[in-house]
């Protein structure tokens, strides 16, 4: 084993062997050579795993891995308070892959983390690498990188032959003991500290996706301020043989990177399904295999009473809050209880739960052939603003159950190379004037968002035909009947009436289609997107429902719903073909006539043909 100087080599090899001369003492039922502390023997304990039978012997050894990995850590810093938060804390750690902590601000969150990390590096630090992330390199000075390198010169302080070398500029504490020569310093094994913003930009852990060793370990500190894209991390690293991934953090989103990393397991229905929010620590499945979530509230915190003697959250820290902020305020759900804020899901366009109860996830079984095919496609332009051009085909008919049902098909990216001498325009006409010839998709059953796009169109008109269909997300919301009963005695109102825009419009009509039991194939990836869009009350009277400006969904997601925006598109253009949302279909008893539909369609198609250029 590769340890530093001075370290006594192979020590974990010496469990129930004898050295000739060496005096021997018997510590958990085995003879161990004299010249180990007993922190070594407690690392070669844990690196056993806990109990172990000696060669020949039926009889086991150890008193398991909690136990052994708490005596290291207590020999390494005697000056821990351990209660129950820190050690159920280390309980998960070592059951589990995967562990979500939501916890309140002086939980001792990162104290707990730090220390788990660093002490299970200690005891295999030849074969591990460790990534402590958080938001900015100051953040990890502050926080996460600040705690474990404290703790690391006090382990060393105290065990001179502990492993690692600590390079402070690059953040780093590095297994290897030789600096820098001809043969260089191998830096895979040891800990590391990364930044996942740099100034505004979000850079997340791109650059260490593809590490490999035996055991990797990420501890995502303050995760409660990442996008979720943070987690799609996981499913590279979680590849390594041996890997772990803690995240800690306030909660306050259902959709950042920590609220997607605690969402309860399915079975038990998500953020939606109500998980028991009730005075107590408590713990619950993920939707990660061998994952856990840790709910560590304030008002069960160990140190109510303050007489542990540490900085924890206690009674006094609660009551100046509460009289700053109030008790129904978010920052007193964050901060003191670590809890998600209720009521989410209902100000959401789609919420997990709703699109399992009504099927919208499952695959279509058609009862026949007869389905009409659209294309749609929400477009972008070389990926301007980290924006993707996206494109679908849905298709409606009735399926074997006599229902008539929408359904995603198909749903991928169009490429576009940077070529100066190839407009990008021209590159995503072609691409969907080929893919809708292969599937069967006329010009007039193509949708696609025209905000701000109008050079797309005449690409279109000029490759392909100019029948295809725009549809402009900006501007007011439509004339359609609102989805609402009419007040006794007052007339229907209308969307325009209803809603604050035509894209809030857009949306809320993929959640009807939804709520009707008539969506099948909706992907993991789009249902996100729908989940993550908020909306609210504005308006004079604060009457009409608005879906939260792109510009503010970005900045809180890191990344623009194009995958929904293209499924919105194709929403409308199936609306516009004649798919009837049956719980739409009727207002008050009274049938909508579509009539309306088709009058408006046919004055758009001759305003088109006569103002349109044709190409010979």
């Amino acid at each position: 084993m590769p340890f530093a100087k001075g370290h006594k080599k192979g020590f974990t090899k010496h469990i129930a062997t004898r050295s000739v001369g060496v005096p021997r003492r018997q510590v958990y039922g085995v003879w161990w050579d004299e010249t180990f502390s007993d922190l070594e023997i407690e690392m070669a304990c844990y690196r056993k795993g806990g109990q172990w039978k000696n060669h020949g012997s039926s009889k086991w050894f150890g008193e398991g891995i909690v136990h052994h990995f708490k005596r290291v850590k207590s020999l390494l810093w005697p000056q821990i308070v351990w209660h129950r938060w820190n050690e159920l804390e280390m309980e998960c750690f070592l059951k589990y892959r995967i562990v979500g902590e939501l916890g309140p601000a002086s939980a001792g969150k990162t104290h707990s983390a730090a220390t788990n990390f660093l002490a299970d590096y200690f005891c295999w630090p030849e074969c591990t690498t460790v990534l402590a992330s958080s938001t900015t390199r100051e953040s990890l000075e502050m926080r996460v990188w600040g705690e474990m390198k404290a703790h690391f010169r006090s382990a060393r302080e105290r065990h001179p032959f502990l492993p690692g070398n600590l390079i402070e500029g690059r953040q780093r504490i590095v297994t290897d003991s030789r600096y820098e020569a001809a043969d260089g310093r191998d830096f895979r094994n040891g800990i590391v500290g990364v930044a996942c913003k740099r100034g505004a930009n979000y850079q997340g852990l791109g650059e260490y996706v593809g590490i490999k060793n035996k055991r990797v370990r990420l501890l995502a500190d303050e995760l409660s301020f990442m996008p979720k894209d943070f987690i799609h991390a996981i499913s590279n690293l979680n590849k390594n043989p041996d890997f772990k991934l803690g995240g800690y953090g306030n909660p306050k989103e259902t959709q950042d990177a920590l609220g997607v990393l605690c969402e309860p397991a399915a079975n038990l229905g998500g953020w939606d399904g109500g998980i028991d929010q009730r005075p107590g620590t408590k713990t619950w499945q993920i939707r990660f295999e061998d994952g856990v979530c840790l709910q560590l509230p304030g008002s069960d915190s160990p140190n109510l009473d303050g007489k542990l003697g540490i900085p924890l959250i206690s009674q006094k820290d609660i009551d100046k809050d509460v009289a700053f902020w109030g008790k129904d305020s978010l920052q007193y759900t964050m901060m003191n209880e670590g809890r998600m804020p209720r009521g989410q899901g209902a100000r959401r366009v789609l919420t997990r739960l709703m699109c399992q109860k009504f099927r919208a996830m499952e695959d279509v079984i058609w009862k026949d052939s007869n389905q009409v095919k659209i294309g749609c496609l929400d477009a972008a332009y070389r990926g301007v603003g980290g924006d993707r051009c996206v494109f679908a085909e849905l298709r409606y008919g009735f399926d074997v159950e006599g229902m008539n049902v929408l359904a995603l098909h198909e749903q991928m990216i169009v490429p576009i190379v940077d070529d100066p001498a190839v407009d990008a325009e021209d590159q995503i006409a072609e691409f969907c004037k080929q893919n809708c010839l292969m599937r069967g998709i006329p010009p007039t059953q193509m949708f696609f968002d025209s905000t701000g796009r109008g050079t797309l169109m005449s690409a279109f008109a000029r490759l392909w035909s100019s029948a295809v269909v725009p549809v402009e997300f900006g501007g007011v919301a439509s004339s359609r009947p609102a989805p609402v009963k009419p007040e006794p005695g007052k007339p229907q109102k209308t969307c325009r009436e209803y809603y604050f825009n035509f894209v809030t419009e857009l949306w809320f009509m993929v959640r009807h289609v939804v709520e009707a039991g008539q969506f099948r194939g909706m992907t993991e990836d789009v249902m996100q997107e729908g989940c993550a869009r908020e909306w609210g009350f504005v308006g004079a009277t604060g009457v009409k429902i608005q879906v939260e400006p792109k510009p503010m969904m970005k900045l809180k997601s890191g990344r623009s719903p194009d995958l929904f925006d293209c499924l919105v598109a194709g929403v409308e253009g199936a609306r516009r073909l004649g798919f009837k949302v049956a719980n739409l279909a009727t207002l008050n008893g009274n049938e909508v006539k579509p009539g309306w539909k088709s009058d408006l369609q046919r004055r758009q198609d001759k305003i088109w043909r006569e103002d349109t250029l044709h190409y010979a």
